[in-house]
Formats: C-alpha cells, sequence, structure tokens
C-alpha cells in the first residue's frame, strides 16, 4: 500500500479501526455476554411457566381435567333427551364413535390441539353378585358389568384368559334362568377382594339371574391411563365398612366388548360414559387464552347426536377451566417478578454497553479528529463509527442469541429474545453516533459540555418525578386484578428502574457536598495523599454516571432479590401452616374417645395442642339468612398456642376473640349469602349472639363440609345446649422434634382411617411445583448475573481511564510517592463513589419490597390463604452487598496492579510525545 493510499480518508479509516482493534474486540464481548443474558432469561422464565402448566394439568387427574359426558340407557334410563324415551344400550354403543368424531369437528383447533380422540365406555348399575362360600352374613358384594374396546390394550393378563363373547341369546332368556353364563374379567387386587378365582363362577342378579364366570384377571398397563384414572374402583375394587348396614364390597367386571349389544338388556339400568382426554404436555402459555375461549365455546354448545333416530344431547363437564384460571392465578404474579428480577441484568447490561461504547470512542478520538481535518463530513464520520461498531456488534449479538438458544432448550419463545438480541446489536452503533458529540474539524468529540450542562437538569429532574409518579401509584393502587392474564404489568416491571435511576442522579448531585467538606478538613492534614485524592475525587465525579448506575442497580436488584427469596420461603412455611391448622393435625374417621385425644395430646415430640370438638349441625340464623353449618368446638386459648407460625389474618384463634363480652366468637365460611356479622345467633336449646368473622379459605385440612362453623365454646352458655366429642386434634412440634417420627406416632395413635396432616410435608408438596424452584432459581441468577455485569462495569470505567491514572501513577512515583500511597489515591478514585453507590444500592433494594411486593398477590404462589408477609432477611442482605463490595475491592486491585506494572519513565516519555 503506498504512502498517498494511507493518508487517504479510507486509508485512515481502515487504520482507525485497526488500530482500536482492540476495544472493538473488548465491545464484542460485552455484546456477546449482554445478548446471550438478556436472549436467555425470558426464554428460561418461559420454560418455568409451560413447566408449571404442564405440572398443574398433570396434577388437576384426568377426573377433573378431562371433558366428560354421560348418556344414561336401558329401563332405568333418566337421560336428559330432547325427546321421550331415549336410546338404547346397543345404538348409543354403535353410534358413540361418530358422535364423539362429530363433536371433535366442532372443536376450535385450540382446544381439538390439547385434546386427544375421544374414548368410551358402556357399564351397567350395580348389579348384586353372590359371595364366596365362606362370606360373613352381614357381607354383601356389587358388581358393575362393563364393556370397553380398548380395554387389551390398557390391561395386562395376569392369569386366565381373555373373556369369550357372549352366547348370541344371552338376554333372550326367561327371568329366573341360571344357564347363562358370561365370561368376564376383572383386576387381579378387585378379585383378591372379592375372594373370586379364576374359572369360579358366581350368580348375579339383575332382571334375570344369570352366571358370570371369572376367566382371567388383569393389572393396568399405564396405572395414569386416563381410563384406570377415571374410576378407581376399576383397578382396586373396595371396600366399606358400613356398620349396622354390613360391609359392601364392589368392583367392574369386563365382558367382551363386541358382546355388549346381547348383554346389556340384562340389565335395568345402563350408561354410556365418554370422554376427550386432554394431554398436559400439550398446553403452551402463549396458547393458554385461545385454549380457555375455546373450551368456554365447547362446554356452552352441546352437540345433539342421534341414536337410532332419538336425539341425545352430550353435554360435557370439566374442571379445566378452574385448573387453568387458579394456574393463571399463581403465574401472573411470578411472570411479574421475572420481569422485575431480570431488569437489574438488564439496567446493568445497559450501563455496560454505554461505558463499551465511551471505551472505543476514546480510542477512536484522534482517528475521527485526523478524519474531520481532512474534509471528512460529520455524517460520514458517524456512519463509518456505525458501521465499525456494527461489524463487531451484529455477529456477537447473533453469537449470543444462539448460545441463549442452545443454554435453553424445549422453549418455544423466540420473538421476545430474538427481539432483545436484535436491540444489544443495534444499540452500539447507534449509542456510538449520538454519544459522538459534533464531529467538526473543530469541534470536541467529547460532545458540547455546556449543552449537556444544559438539559442535564432537566432530564435528572423528569427521571426523579417519574419515579416518584410510579412509587405513589403502586401504593395508591393496592392489589393488581386477578383477571389480568399472564401480562406484565408495565408499571411494576419499569418502577424498579425508574427509582434506582433517580438514586443515582440524587447520589451523584448530593454526595459531593460532604465530600468537598471532607476534602477542606484533609487539607489541614499532613501528607498530601487524602487530601490529592478527595479532590481528585470530587473533579472526577461527571463522569461517574454508569459505573455508578451499574452499582445501583446491581446491588438495589440483588437485595430486592434477597427480599423475595426469603418473602417466598417464609410464605411457603406459614402457607402450609395455614392450610393445615398447625405443624400436625390429626383427624378421625368419626370422633376420637377421651382415652386417644389424651394419649394424641401427650405424645412424645408434642409442645402444645389444641382438641376441635365436633358438634354436627348447628344452626346459625341472621334475619332471613343463615342455615345449618357443621359445627365445630374449641378452646381460643389453646388455638393460639398450636397457631403462632400462622399470619395473624389467617388465625381462627385471633378471629375469635371478642371484645363485646355478650358475644360468642365464631368463624364461619363457605356460606352464601353473607352473614351479617352484627346479628348472627346460634339456636341451641337457648339462642346465643355471636360475633362473626367469615373467612374465604378452610383454615385446616379438619374442615370437611362446604359451611362450617368455629365457635368459642369457651365463652358458649351451657344453656346452648351445644356440645361435641374429640375430632381433631392440631399439634404444635417441639423444639428439636422429627416431624416424621412423630407423625408415625400419632398415626399409630389415631388408628385406621384417621387424616394426618403435615405442615411438612405441605412445604415439600409446595416446593416441588416448578414455579416454586424456578423462582428461587431465578432470584439467585438475577443477583450472579447483576454482579458479573456490575464488575464488567467497572472494570471497563476502570479501563477508560487507564491512560491518565496510569500516567498519574507515574508522575507520583517520580516525584518520590511510595507504592502504599499511590494505592491509597486508586483508592481514592474509586471509593467514595462506589461506597455510596453500594450504600444507595443497599436503601433502594430494601425500599423495594414494600412498594413492588404489596401490589402482587403472592398468596396463590406460596400456596396460603392469605398473602404472606414481606420478610426482610439481615444474613441474605448482607451477604448480596458483602458480595458487591468485594467485587469492588477486586476491581481496584486489578487496577492498581496493571498501574503498578507500566514504567514511570516510559510513560511520561510517551505522555510528553503526545
Amino acid at each position: 500500500m503506498t504512502r498517498r493510499s494511507l493518508l487517504s480518508g479510507p486509508g485512515l479509516a481502515a487504520r482507525a479501526f485497526a488500530a482500536s482493534r482492540g476495544g472493538l474486540a473488548l465491545l464484542g464481548i460485552v455484546v456477546l455476554v449482554a445478548t446471550t443474558a438478556v436472549s436467555a432469561w425470558p426464554r428460561f422464565a418461559d420454560g418455568l411457566l409451560r413447566d408449571e402448566l404442564h405440572y398443574r394439568v398433570q396434577e388437576a387427574t384426568p377426573v377433573n381435567r378431562d371433558l366428560l359426558t354421560s348418556v344414561t340407557t336401558g329401563m332405568a334410563m333418566v337421560s336428559a333427551t330432547p325427546t321421550a324415551g331415549g336410546s338404547e344400550p346397543a345404538a348409543v354403543w354403535n353410534g358413540m364413535p361418530a358422535a364423539l368424531a362429530a363433536a371433535r369437528a366442532g372443536m376450535l383447533p385450540a382446544l381439538s390441539a390439547v385434546t386427544r380422540p375421544g374414548d368410551y365406555s358402556a357399564r351397567s348399575d350395580d348389579v348384586p353378585l353372590a359371595g364366596p362360600p365362606d362370606a360373613a352374613s352381614d357381607a354383601r358384594y356389587v358388581g358393575q358389568v362393563e364393556a370397553y374396546s380398548r380395554l387389551r390394550e390398557t390391561a395386562t393378563l395376569d392369569a386366565g384368559t381373555w373373556p369369550a363373547p357372549a352366547p348370541p341369546d344371552a338376554s333372550a332368556h326367561p327371568s329366573g334362568a341360571d344357564d347363562v353364563t358370561i365370561d368376564v374379567v376383572m383386576a387381579t387386587e378387585a378379585a383378591a377382594l372379592l375372594g373370586w378365582k379364576v374359572g369360579e363362577s358366581r350368580s348375579a342378579f339383575a332382571q334375570s339371574s344369570f352366571l358370570l364366570r371369572l376367566s382371567g384377571t388383569v393389572h393396568p398397563t399405564d396405572t395414569a391411563a386416563d381410563f384406570w384414572e377415571l374410576s378407581t374402583l376399576r383397578a382396586h375394587g373396595s371396600y366399606a365398612d358400613l356398620g349396622d348396614a354390613g360391609k359392601l364390597y364392589r368392583s367392574v367386571l369386563w365382558v367382551d366388548p363386541d358382546s355388549w349389544t346381547r348383554v346389556a338388556p340384562l340389565f335395568p339400568g345402563t350408561f354410556t360414559q365418554a370422554w376427550f382426554p386432554v394431554a398436559p404436555s400439550a398446553f403452551s402459555v402463549s396458547g393458554l387464552a385461545a385454549v380457555q375461549s375455546s373450551l368456554a365455546r365447547f362446554l356452552s354448545t352441546v352437540p345433539t347426536p342421534s341414536f337410532d333416530g332419538v336425539p341425545t344431547a352430550l353435554r360435557f363437564s370439566t374442571s379445566l377451566d378452574r385448573t387453568l384460571d387458579d394456574y393463571v392465578t399463581r403465574a401472573q404474579p411470578a411472570n411479574t417478578l421475572f420481569a422485575i428480577l431480570a431488569a437489574g441484568p438488564l439496567g446493568v447490561a445497559l450501563a455496560v454497553l454505554v461505558l463499551g461504547v465511551r471505551l472505543l470512542l476514546g480510542r477512536r478520538r484522534e482517528a475521527l479528529a485526523l478524519l474531520a481535518a481532512r474534509g471528512a463530513s460529520p455524517a460520514r464520520l458517524r456512519l463509518g463509527l456505525a458501521v465499525d461498531t456494527a461489524l463487531v456488534s451484529v455477529p456477537a449479538a447473533a453469537a449470543g442469541f444462539i448460545a441463549a438458544l442452545l443454554l435453553t432448550p424445549g422453549v418455544d419463545a423466540v420473538a421476545v429474545p430474538l427481539g432483545l438480541a436484535a436491540v444489544c446489536a443495534v444499540a452500539p452503533p447507534v449509542i456510538c453516533a449520538v454519544a459522538a458529540g459534533r464531529l467538526g474539524p473543530r469541534d470536541d468529540l467529547r460532545g458540547e459540555r455546556t449543552a449537556r450542562r444544559r438539559w442535564g437538569w432537566v432530564v435528572e429532574v423528569l427521571v426523579v418525578g417519574l419515579a416518584a409518579l410510579g412509587v405513589a401509584a403502586l401504593l395508591q393502587r393496592g392489589l393488581a386484578p386477578t383477571g389480568a392474564g399472564l401480562g406484565v404489568d408495565p408499571l411494576l416491571a419499569v418502577t424498579p428502574m425508574l427509582v434506582a435511576f433517580a438514586a443515582c442522579v440524587i447520589v451523584l448531585r448530593v454526595y459531593p457536598v460532604p465530600l468537598a467538606w471532607l476534602a477542606r478538613a484533609l487539607r489541614r492534614r499532613r501528607g498530601p495523599v487524602a487530601f490529592v485524592g478527595a479532590t481528585a475525587a470530587l473533579r472526577s465525579r461527571s463522569g461517574g454516571l454508569w459505573p455508578v448506575f451499574a452499582v445501583v442497580v446491581g446491588v438495589a436488584i440483588a437485595v430486592f432479590s434477597a427480599s423475595v427469596l426469603s418473602t417466598e420461603r417464609s410464605g411457603i412455611e406459614t402457607g402450609a401452616l395455614a392450610r393445615v391448622g398447625a405443624d400436625l393435625s390429626v383427624t378421625a374417621p368419626t370422633t376420637f374417645t377421651d382415652a386417644q385425644a389424651a394419649k394424641l395430646r401427650e405424645a412424645p415430640g408434642v409442645a402444645a395442642s389444641a382438641v376441635v370438638e365436633w358438634a354436627g349441625g348447628v344452626r346459625v340464623q341472621a334475619g332471613s339468612q343463615g342455615g345449618d353449618l357443621s359445627g365445630y368446638l374449641v378452646d381460643p386459648a389453646e388455638l393460639a398456642r398450636v397457631q403462632a407460625g400462622i399470619p395473624e389474618s389467617a388465625r381462627v384463634s385471633s378471629a375469635l376473640t371478642q371484645t363485646d363480652k355478650a358475644r360468642t366468637g365464631a368463624v364461619i365460611g363457605g356460606f352464601d349469602p353473607t352473614i351479617p356479622v352484627t346479628s348472627a345467633i346460634l339456636y341451641g336449646d337457648t339462642a346465643v349472639h355471636l360475633g362473626v368473622t367469615e373467612f374465604a379459605f378452610e383454615p385446616g385440612v379438619y374442615i370437611r363440609d362446604n359451611q362450617w362453623a368455629i365457635i368459642d365454646w369457651t365463652a358458649l352458655p351451657a344453656s346452648a345446649g351445644i356440645t361435641g366429642r374429640p375430632q381433631t386434634v392440631l399439634v404444635s412440634l417441639a423444639p428439636g422434634a422429627d416431624s416424621e417420627t412423630v407423625h408415625r406416632e400419632l398415626a399409630a395413635i389415631a388408628g385406621d382411617g384417621a387424616t394426618i396432616g403435615d405442615a411438612r410435608r405441605e412445604q415439600t408438596a409446595l416446593r416441588t411445583a416448578p414455579l416454586v424452584s424456578g423462582l428461587e432459581t431465578v432470584t439467585l441468577l438475577s443477583i450472579a448475573l447483576s454482579a458479573v455485569m456490575c464488575v464488567g462495569a467497572l472494570l471497563l470505567a476502570l479501563v477508560i481511564g487507564a491512560a491518565s491514572r496510569t500516567r498519574l501513577v507515574a508522575t507520583l512515583r517520580t516525584i518520590g510517592y511510595t507504592s502504599r500511597q499511590t494505592g491509597a489515591l486508586l483508592g481514592w478514585e474509586l471509593g467514595p463513589i462506589l461506597i455510596v453507590g453500594l450504600v444507595a444500592g443497599v436503601v433502594v433494594g430494601l425500599a423495594l419490597p414494600p412498594i413492588i411486593l404489596a401490589p402482587i398477590d403472592l398468596s396463590g404462589f406460596t400456596g396460603g390463604p392469605v398473602a404472606p408477609a414481606i420478610v426482610v432477611d439481615p444474613l441474605l442482605i448482607a451477604l448480596a452487598a458483602g458480595g458487591f463490595a468485594l467485587s469492588t475491592a477486586l476491581v481496584t486491585l486489578v487496577a492498581l496492579v496493571v498501574a503498578r506494572r507500566r514504567s514511570p519513565a516510559a510513560v511520561l516519555r510517551i505522555g510528553g510525545e503526545e
């Protein structure tokens, strides 16, 4: 290349690009890291929401999530059909496949995508069966004969053979004939329960008496299959001790499905059940709203197929809509929290990008001045800066986006991550072109400082004002509406950044005042280090916006994340206690004897206990409102000792406390319409005026009925004649007691059929939800990414000032300053502003939880009946702040080491040549 070409405009631009390759490479690394983080974040959050959706739908079980319908047929038919007479079993059995196919064809695509093709079975009503030879005199045996066309696909034969086809004239025999034998199979467990052996025949008593021969036994191939989950009677049978009414054994028996049309007339009543299985793994967060709307449309539309000319309504029902609504209630606060926690890394990433651009501009200053002097227009210079930066930022952003996709496999979300990656790719060229300032030959490349100062205060006032308005709006708004869907609340997501930015503005404006006072005070002391350091820090404050912003945002989000983590953990613990009623609860099938209750209260590991007595039905009336409720009697003082860990608003013992001694405390739930709290009367032998507190939730697993009343028996007059028997014992564990050991001990005392509620197990169950464990991961990632990027921002800030800092150190060492003194001066360069930034970040982080978490209802997320109290853990806060302080100290140490490695003579010689 000739000398003329090297001095031409393109040649100078190429040489400038080559000379700044170090800065460009560093900017590329910054863009790569920032893009990977900000692109992977929404995909990770979307994956958590998707996993939670699958988990919630899966936990609903087929009996609640599948779309179910039933057609009653036979002589006992009570089907709600448009015409009289109904349909025959054979017609419904033969026509159901076509009816289900037509109903599925009427579904909207969103609903058909999450359901499988329809399935059905036909079953008789309960049919009395003969028992085994050694059956007890009070034992009754009942079976339901069922036909299912896919039985051989869903069941595995354990013994015997599959049932043979029924005789062609099975239903033509006269009543009372015992010569008709029909082969059946049963579940192996059910056959053992009924004492029925393979090859044995037993009489069935329906419209006519006939024989059922057990040809084989089976077990479920997949116990989680919808067919088995829809009725546990199929796989297990059932046994019930009915007291004076005897013992009842029930089971399901399967006939050859092709024989159903011949067997069905033997039974006085039959029905055909059909269902559309729901596939939990087919749900997606993005398509959830479409599924909800199409499900509502399908349930409101009643298909009416015709079976042998008889129109029959297929009214489908499901609890899937409630499951999806509950999911949205849990996921929406978490989605907003994810956005808030993402704001920390995003804000610090912005600071890192700006500092990277500033570093690049500093390296290109001389080259830009030379190009401007040779006639390059400002537009051309800006375009050259943007192109040079884009040559690095675009490939780096693309690589970061690909890395984000690889780090979050199996997630469908692409649009938002791609948009964020595009922002990371475009931001550096745009910032570079804008931040270059005026690029005329006589213009300062760092821009017009006077103009910046003129408009700076306007921007600062605007930022502080917006932050104040955002905080005021959140404090006045209250809880966010539950019907907001899964969308992120923009006010909640933006306010933390505004508050952090306002804190930076205040810090940069306020901290010079005490620093100037300190500099004046240090001027009178011996030794120039402290005075020179304080004065240098005071003069260099104008360049500290983005490093301070990175520190304040990083520390604030770290402290806020620690508060979210401690609030979530505390909320799960208190929520589990509120759901159970205490650490442990033991509820009898009917009632406990006094001796059992005493043993339960004195069991090893029990610190305190309270007895809940069952009072049967009690009548509560308030004018024309009221009715019969399930009554429970408690002692509030005992209850308070076992409910110390439950939030005050969910504590029954607190709700029972009455200031009016003329009223008896009562907690009522599940009653509609609302019972007036000032005029409720309990009617026993005498009327008792109640002081009522209404709960919208059940305060313990011992509550078995929809409508109930818990009454303070210590304030209940004896004349009321209302008494009870011990039914539940609530237990508080002693310090150091093992929950599982006490659980087993109480179960042994309570006996078979008792219900044990365990708050520890409830916590474990809550934490298995993907959203709960995922939030903990997100908070830790937010802290880690904020810390890493904050360190990156500080390093870039130090690199930007490396040249002047190295010359300062060389000059000081030349005039006799020791290494300790130069290190102290470097500490003064970063120390004051970073200390103030750390303090401001901690203050902002502590202020954010009451502002940001108050409008978010976390009760559905933590599993508790009421919103959890905000918890600030000093240890977690200290760890978060200490981690950032340590990072700052390490960065300062790196700067000192780099500066001391340079030769003072060489540095001063280079500075003189410049």
